[in-house]
């Protein structure tokens, strides 16, 4: 034993590579390699204790009691809290194929031994490697036949995921958002302040798919950084059920936990299937992970209407809020009727060619009622909005019909409350949701009420019939029963008779893998956010990024494609109050996006958006995105630091490949100019953008070239 012992220390040097080396010598493992991704098992357990693939390296590493693939509650008489995971079993039966592994367990271990159960909890999970040659297709079974009810599946259940691109650029993403888990769930004393077994206290987090009203949007997720990572999706869409997942950080070393989260109950003598999650290894960035997902998505969206075109090309809306609805207060009226067209002639000077108009008539009410009278008459309404469609600008009515005021709710059988909806005003104190008025105090519509859906269609009829053929929508939320999408595409068909280019925008809620089918744009509440993995896979609708004033997120709205919702205001008012005019930086930064987007239109359109994945390494104090055509890409770069230059490093090759290792790159500054031409080779591009102020854009156009 000592002379092995010693033979260890010379070849490996004291410390963690030592224990390490230890560990695998000591332990006994079944290792495989699935199209390129290498997977260690525990012989014993069952559990994953590594995962590598070239470029991120090792992306799980870890130790047999804290390893696992599958975890169930099995809540018993005496001990409702017991676990019963691959980490605590013994005996799993390991088969290897040549494009899959097979790993059964006849009983599942306990995490408390002394209540384990006769009878047996059997559980199998295979492992095949996909046809696309990239992706492992994760799949599991449980059969319970034990006399006591499983409550809850964890699968997959990756647990050992280690930060290999550091603490700060490992990154969870998803369709809505990115964050740095091995820095964000780290113990402070504000969350130990809490008690221990709530989320944020043990270093636990979950997130939620489903629409822009959820965490995640979709059901695809990575982990990784410049040099790769690791992508998961489940497939399933639609309605199928969907998936909560949890990341844990482990308290005692620095190492993640990602948890599915299935929740349901397995009787006893039942057995349950997973069906099927995709883990795509990747080396580069997410844009590389997403791929398969990309795939998925794309065979089972059924686009009702192509974008309108001035959508697709439009650099964004305006929004324009016409009252603050009670229409006898002499200062009430913000806009009138007349106003539209100078308004509309000013967004089209800032590349905005669609307007949203609120309240503009009495909110929460069906039949949708004629406009507020000191704003103008219908027919009033109807002449603007014809001016301004002959400017190039198409209006859109924002319309509440799911909601029932006071009124209306009493046709349909409805209680509305008395607190509660959306009352607001800038003299009420609180300025929202003040108990005393009553006004868009509401309660949620039965969609299957024949009365609503009868006035909802003659409304929208009425307004198709008078020349409105536009519409956004608020709160579309699709249901199982189809009752608003039925209505919605009835109304769509109407209103591309008259106008194939008008459009129907929502604030999407609950559903986006449904709702895509059915926007042009999304009209939601919120800022700039890194929803770039969006964009990148689903082409509609684009999704609204509100702005009042700052420059800084127009440009970063621009660089990643979402589309502006331009909504400035008056000092002590509401939004949409003002005029663009008067917000001089804003102004600026519009018509300079605006112009930009046209002369590069090409990338926005058809280029596959790749987000900041051109980059090797990180660029600091800066927004990075990037466009590729089949023939060249588009890297664009927003300085949000001072006055500088930016230095950045890019790998070219997965992206956009020369034959030959030559690539000629034109840069251009922030007016559209060229300003430099050079030749680069290999694959490794390392350059800074020349000296840049504050919020300066530089765009570098790539080419395949030769020496």
């Amino acid at each position: 034993m000592k002379s092995w012992l010693a033979m260890l220390l010379l070849i490996f040097p004291v410390g963690a590579s030592f224990a390490r080396a230890v560990a695998a010598a000591e332990s006994d493992t079944t290792a495989v390699r699935l199209n390129g991704l290498g997977i260690t098992l525990d012989r014993n357990t069952g559990s994953i204790l590594r995962l590598e693939y070239a470029g991120p390296g090792a992306m799980l590493d870890a130790s047999p009691e804290k390893a696992s693939l599958v975890d169930l509650a099995y809540p018993v008489k005496d001990f409702e809290p017991l676990r019963l995971a691959t980490r605590f079993s013994k005996n799993a039966h390991i088969d290897v194929q040549s494009d899959q592994v097979t790993i059964h367990w006849n009983r599942l271990g306990a995490s408390r031994s002394v209540f384990e159960q006769v009878n047996a909890v059997a559980a199998t999970v295979t492992l095949k490697a996909a046809q696309d040659g990239r992706s492992i297709i994760m799949s599991c079974r449980v059969e319970n036949n034990s006399d006591v009810a499983v409550r809850q599946v964890i699968f997959p259940d990756l647990m050992g995921l280690v930060p290999f691109e550091g603490p700060d650029q490992t990154r969870f993403r998803t369709a809505n958002f990115v964050r740095t888990p091995f820095r964000d769930l780290m113990p402070d004393e504000g969350r130990l302040s809490l008690q221990f077994c709530q989320d944020p206290a043990a270093g636990m987090v979950e997130y939620k798919s489903g629409g822009m009203f959820s965490d995640m949007w979709l059901r695809w997720m990575d982990l990784g950084g410049y040099k790769g990572g690791l992508s998961l999706f489940q497939k399933a869409w639609g309605w199928d059920p969907r998936v909560p997942v949890r990341l844990h950080l482990d308290p005692e070393e620095p190492k993640l936990r990602l948890l599915c989260v299935h929740l349901l109950t397995i009787e006893p003598g039942a057995t349950w299937e997973s069906g099927e999650f995709v883990l795509t290894p990747h080396a580069n960035g997410w844009a590389a992970g997403i791929e398969p997902y990309a795939e998925w998505a794309k065979a089972h969206l059924k686009k009702e209407y192509p974008m309108p075109k001035h959508v697709r090309d439009g650099l964004g809306f305006r929004t324009l809020w016409m009252s603050k609805g009670f229409p006898k207060d002499p200062q009430d009226a913000i806009w009138k009727f007349e106003d539209l067209p100078a308004l509309a002639r000013e967004s089209k000077q800032h590349g905005l060619d669609e307007m949203v108009m609120w309240g503009y008539a009495e909110g929460f009410k069906l039949p949708l009622p004629p406009p507020h009278p000191h704003l103008g008459t219908e027919k009033d309404l109807v002449d603007a909005i014809r001016q301004c469609r002959e400017m190039g600008v198409n209006v859109a009515p924002f319309i509440s019909v799911l909601q029932a005021g006071h009124e209306t709710g009493t046709k349909y059988g409805l209680t509305v409350p008395r607190e509660g909806g959306w009352p607001q005003h800038p003299e009420a104190i609180p300025p929202f949701q003040a108990t005393y008025i009553s006004l868009l105090q509401c309660a949620g519509v039965d969609t299957n009420n024949a009365l609503w859906q009868k006035e909802v269609r003659e409304s929208c009829k009425h307004y198709i019939d008078i020349g409105i053929p536009s519409l956004s929508w608020d709160q579309f939320w699709t249901e199982p029963n189809l009752n608003i999408i039925k209505i919605v595409s009835e109304v769509r068909a109407e209103a591309k008779k008259v106008d194939p280019e008008s459009t129907f925008s929502s604030e999407e809620l609950w559903n986006m893998e449904i709702d895509a089918d059915y926007l042009d744009y999304t009209w939601n509440w919120g800022g700039f956010r890194d929803c770039q993995a969006f964009t990148s896979v689903f082409p509609s609708p684009r999704i609204s990024c509100i702005v009042t004033a700052a420059p800084d997120v127009v440009a970063m709205a621009f660089l990643d494609n979402l589309y502006l919702n331009v909504f400035p205001r008056k000092a002590g008012a509401v939004n949409g109050t003002d005029w663009i005019a008067h917000h001089p930086e804003l102004s600026k930064m519009l018509m300079k996006c605006a112009a930009l987007r046209k002369q590069f239109l090409e990338y926005f359109t058809a280029g596959r958006f790749i987000g900041d994945c051109l980059l090797s390494e990180p660029c600091p104090n800066a927004h990075v995105a990037g466009y590729v055509l089949p023939d060249r890409a588009l890297l664009l770069v927003l300085n949000r630091g001072g006055t500088r230059l930016v230095p950045f490093q890019c790998d070219l090759t997965p992206w956009l490949n020369s034959r030959k290792g030559w690539y000629i790159v034109r840069q251009y500054d922030s007016t559209g100019g060229l300003t430099t031409t050079h030749r680069l080779n290999g694959r490794l591009w390392k350059s800074e953008a020349t000296s840049m102020e504050p919020l300066e854009i530089a765009l570098f156009e790539i080419t395949p070239g030769h020496p």
